[in-house]
C-alpha cells in the first residue's frame, strides 16, 4: 500500500465517522492537503558539454546544460500512474498486421505502453 493509499484510507475512515471534532476536522483538513502536495525535486542533475555531469540544488538555466539531459532528483521517486491504451491506439498498433503473429501484436502494445509511461 502506498503512503497517498494509505492516506486515502484514512481520509475515508474519518469522514465516515461523521465526528464533527475539532481534532477528526483538522486531521481531515491535513490528509487532503497531504494528497493534493506535489513532491518537488530536491536537486537537479545535468550535462554539460557532453562531457561534465553536474549536480545542482536550482533548476539551472535553459542554456546551461545539454538538451535532454535535465533529470530532477527526489528524496522519493514520484508514483507514476499507469497510463493505458484507448481502443483507437490499440487499433493503430495492429494495423498492418493481419498475418503475423500475436507475439508481434503484444511486442507493438507493449512499446507503445512503455512509451506512454516512460515518457
Amino acid at each position: 500500500m502506498t503512503k497517498d493509499e494509505a492516506l486515502r484510507l484514512a481520509l475515508e475512515a474519518l469522514e465516515y465517522t461523521g465526528l464533527k471534532w475539532p481534532q477528526v476536522e483538522e486531521a481531515i483538513t491535513a490528509i487532503k492537503a497531504a494528497l493534493e502536495a506535489k513532491d518537488e525535486p530536491v536537486a537537479w542533475m545535468y550535462e554539460v558539454n557532453h562531457a561534465h555531469t553536474c549536480l545542482d540544488l536550482f533548476e539551472p538555466p535553459d542554456d546551461a546544460y545539454d538538451e535532454g539531459t535535465l533529470y530532477p532528483l527526489y528524496t522519493t521517486p514520484p508514483q507514476r500512474t499507469w497510463v493505458g491504451l484507448t481502443d483507437e491506439e490499440i487499433q493503430k498498433c495492429l494495423q498492418g498486421l493481419p498475418t503475423q503473429t500475436i507475439d508481434v501484436y503484444a511486442r507493438r502494445i507493449e512499446a507503445k505502453l512503455r512509451s506512454k509511461n516512460n515518457g
